[in-house]
């Protein structure tokens, strides 16, 4: 982790740090909702530049009041954590480059924030009417898990946050070392510490989750593979937290002893062993993960009358299968001796074809 006190005094206002690789697409809108939201009151915004091919530098450059500081290109963790170096308010947010946050967001989470002990306060990610189907399909499995909450959680996403920066400095910062799960180990040495968070609802945000079935598999590789690593650390974290709860967490489990009974079915088929009981046994861990997951699609419909809420069972069994591969190549590296490293989980979103145009004149 590295280490992000500084002195300089924390004048009254808000400073924001956007982390930027390839946003060229979705910044301007970014930008001018942040610059609505900080108007009239003392404020920064930062844009740490961490290595895009597009054109995002320049965007942010030609933006009015937006200083753009060259990031590490260490990953997330490490740009955020440059950013927080050149804050000079004492109350941060973080805002990533594919979030719009929608009129009266800071001030809900500045009402959050008039309490001392709360070390940080998240936004709502809200359901985009307008985004593709994959897009709401997310939007509504989070929102749906945000339901459950009072108000008062032990994780709160990064992207779309207000943090006391000295609580954060108080922690030693962000870990430097993971890639996904960066935010949720922050989340956790904070109420480790005594501190406490807050999810707002009234704080609205649309994000703009990967698009398409191979970017919603890859980001959800991610984010097992970073879940690991967590888990790596802390055993007890296997039980999830108030945001990804015990049931999403076993859901991976669930489907790798059924890939595993299923295996054994085909090997007992092939040297001529009794094989159904074997293969009735997945079957059944597989119908128990669909119907779980059949009853939340059911519920989310009812709610939203989203037809993109029924893609639950096919597309959370399909997350969970990138699970289950996360787990397994993390622990092929960890037998052979390699160290997880952040791009292990997280990668970058591609640029565009003009990103790509440049990437190639360099």
């Amino acid at each position: 982790m590295r280490s992000i006190a500084k002195s300089s005094r924390a004048d009254a206002g808000i400073s924001v740090v956007v982390p930027v690789r390839n946003g060229e697409r979705w910044l301007p809108d970014v930008l001018a909702a942040i610059a609505r939201e900080c108007e009239g009151s003392p404020h920064e915004i930062l844009v740490v530049e961490d290595g895009s091919v597009d054109r995002s530098a320049i965007v942010c450059r030609d933006h009015p009041g937006v200083r753009v500081i060259d990031g590490p290109r260490r990953g997330a963790a490490a740009a955020v954590n440059a950013g927080l170096v050149e804050a000079r308010f004492a109350l941060v947010a973080q805002i990533d480059q594919d979030v719009w946050v929608e009129p009266g967001w800071l001030d809900a989470l500045l009402q959050a924030m008039d309490e001392p002990s709360v070390a940080a306060a998240q936004g709502w990610y809200a359901i985009d009417p307008e985004a593709p189907v994959l897009s709401r399909m997310m939007a509504m499995d989070l929102e749906q898990r945000y339901l459950r909450l009072a108000g008062t959680t032990d994780h709160v996403c990064t992207g779309n946050v207000l943090w006391r920066r000295a609580a954060i400095v108080a922690v030693g910062g962000l870990d430097e070392s993971l890639g996904y799960g960066y935010d949720n180990d922050l989340s956790y040495r904070l109420i480790d510490a005594g501190f406490a968070l807050r999810i707002c609802p009234n704080a609205r945000s649309f994000h703009r989750w990967r698009d398409g079935v191979v970017g919603y598999l890859r980001q959800q590789y991610g984010f097992g593979y970073g879940r690991i690593d967590l888990v790596a650390r802390d055993r007890t974290r296997a039980r999830g937290d108030a945001v990804s709860p015990a049931m999403m967490m076993a859901h991976p489990l669930i489907l790798g002893i059924a890939l595993a009974l299923a295996a054994t079915a085909g090997t007992s088929w092939l040297t001529g062993h009794a094989a159904l009981p074997w293969a009735w046994a997945g079957a059944l861990c597989v119908a128990m993960l669909a119907i779980e997951r059949t009853l939340s699609a059911v519920a989310a419909f009812r709610r939203w009358r989203d037809p993109a809420a029924l893609l639950f069972p096919v597309m959370h069994l399909l997350r969970d299968a990138a699970w289950v591969g996360a787990i397994a190549m993390w622990s092929l590296r960890r037998l052979g001796g390699r160290p997880s490293v952040p791009a292990h989980s997280m990668h970058p979103r591609p640029a565009g074809s003009q990103g790509l145009r440049l990437a190639e004149d360099r």
